[in-house]
């Protein structure tokens, strides 16, 4: 037997459910067993779910997912059907959960994590094999995924790491959307990251990337073992983007900066700052990662400030955090930022 609802044809449901923690762990698991029909829901209906949850609003979860809000909705009304409740309650503009969808999304999270670890990881727990797809900033690419690659190739034959240059923003949506495994991030000095974080994933601190100032080796202060940010606000400088925070990092360290900083070069590329030090137009300051061989004319000098680094963090996502894979990795990106360190 079938029962119309709402347009669509539906296994048929226990009529006024009381929902509780144990029948909706019970449904998620032998749906309809009461009538024998065989239905089960959609893990992706879950998914929807938890993104609402994660996320706050239907619109957010749709933009992470990858869906348009109407199927984001779609979805949640399914299981509204199904169990027979409300789920989503509407206030103000936006949506929360209710006591129902709470529970829902407790007992279905490990049951879509684990769909999505039997999908992904090695049949044995214990083995280092597979593929791990891995998001990335530039430096980051040059300076620890491809030394990890050729570390894991000799250590983990049976593993492949497949980078991804991409920045943090569209890296965290991907990991979030499940179509990246992992994603080096970073941040600049005692910052916490400020682009958009998924609250669902995992976030570990690798190590620091200590900062230098490049001057050209004619300026007054080349000669200097350390300096402060302050003492280069009288100079001309080169800085990426103004909407970066590279930029409003450096002009937090003195008011004279940020009038400085409004009429600075800009350049996406710390290949191109060097440049404009190395032609003695301007001063910048580069992070040692991924930063290669300066020119003879280039002088990097230390930054005495006690912030002076960016943090690099590792996310994944809880289920792939938890693998012999993301333990591995884990352990070559740290030893590569360490082999980066001491080379300097």
């Amino acid at each position: 037997m079938r029962v119309r609802r709402a347009g669509s044809w539906f296994p048929c449901l226990p009529p006024k459910p009381i929902v509780s923690t144990d029948m909706l762990q019970h449904q998620l698991v032998f749906a309809c067993q009461s009538c024998n029909c065989g239905f089960m829901i959609d893990p992706v209906s879950i998914r929807a779910l938890m993104a609402v949850a994660d996320h706050g609003s239907v619109v957010e979860a749709a933009r992470v997912l990858g869906y348009t809000p109407p199927n984001v909705s779609q979805h949640i009304r399914k299981l509204e059907l199904h169990f027979d409740t409300p789920l989503l309650e509407r206030v103000g503009r936006g949506v929360v959960l209710t006591p129902a969808a709470m529970t829902l999304v407790s007992r279905g999270r490990p049951l879509v994590d684990g769909l999505e670890q039997l999908r992904r990881a090695p049949l044995h727990d214990d083995e280092v094999t597979g593929v791990l797809r891995v998001g990335a900033f530039p430096t980051a690419v040059c300076g620890l995924l491809i030394p990890t690659i050729t570390r894991a190739a000799a250590k983990y034959p049976q593993l492949r790491i497949e980078p991804y240059e991409i920045e943090a923003d569209a890296a965290l949506t991907a990991l979030a959307r499940g179509t990246l495994d992992a994603v080096i991030h970073k941040s600049w000095g005692a910052n916490e990251p400020d682009e958009f974080e998924p609250r669902a994933l995992r976030r570990t601190e690798i190590g620091t990337d200590q900062l230098d100032a490049l001057v050209p080796s004619t300026h007054p202060l080349a000669g200097r073992d350390r300096l402060f940010l302050r003492e280069l606000a009288s100079d001309q400088w080169a800085i990426s983007p103004v909407h970066d925070p590279y930029g409003r990092w450096i002009a937090s360290h003195d008011p004279a900066l940020l009038s400085t900083l409004g009429h600075a070069f800009e350049a996406a590329e710390f290949q191109t700052l060097t440049r404009y030090v190395e032609a003695g137009l301007a001063v910048t300051v580069i992070p040692r990662l991924g930063r290669g061989v300066l020119p003879d004319s280039v002088r990097a000098i230390p930054l005495a400030d006690p912030d002076a680094y960016r943090k690099i963090h590792l996310y994944l996502r809880p289920i792939t955090a938890r693998s012999q894979v993301a333990g591995a990795f884990a352990a070559m990106i740290g030893e590569a930022l360490r082999n980066e360190e001491s080379s300097d």
